[in-house]
């Protein structure tokens, strides 16, 4: 779940609708709710085969929005609004720190990298799609 300060509810809506439109239109909200001046979100993809869906472990499709689409979603925030404030994965996240950051989400003898957990190094690299 991400957590966000400081912007509009339509902000955050745009940033979803331009996110999904990268990915080939597949990218939805999961959860989107409001608490006084916080918002909290997640996103997925509405086709767990299509573009910004994320794979496990053993390589099934997932749901979940990748990496990608996460951090494409973070980009379109702060273009929309420098200001905001996102907390992902427990760590702050600014308009000049902190979005593209890779963590190890396998183990030490078989690492699996969330940049690595999906298809989307298949169709593009993050560079083009950040």
């Amino acid at each position: 779940m991400v957590t966000i300060g400081k912007a509009t509810y339509q902000e955050i809506s745009q940033a979803i609708e331009a996110t999904s439109a990268r990915f080939n239109h597949n990218i939805e909200s999961n959860r989107f709710e409001q608490d006084g001046k916080t918002f909290f979100v997640t996103l997925k993809a509405k086709d767990s085969h299509g573009e910004g869906a994320r794979i496990g472990f053993n390589g099934r499709a997932l749901p979940n929005a990748c990496w990608h689409v996460y951090g494409t979603f973070f980009d379109e925030l702060f273009r929309a609004n420098p200001s905001i404030v996102v907390v992902a994965m427990g760590r702050k996240i600014t308009k000049d720190a902190g979005n593209w950051v890779d963590s190890n989400i396998g183990s030490m003898m078989s690492p699996l990298y969330y940049s690595e957990a999906c298809h989307c190094a298949d169709i593009t690299n993050q560079k083009t799609l950040g």
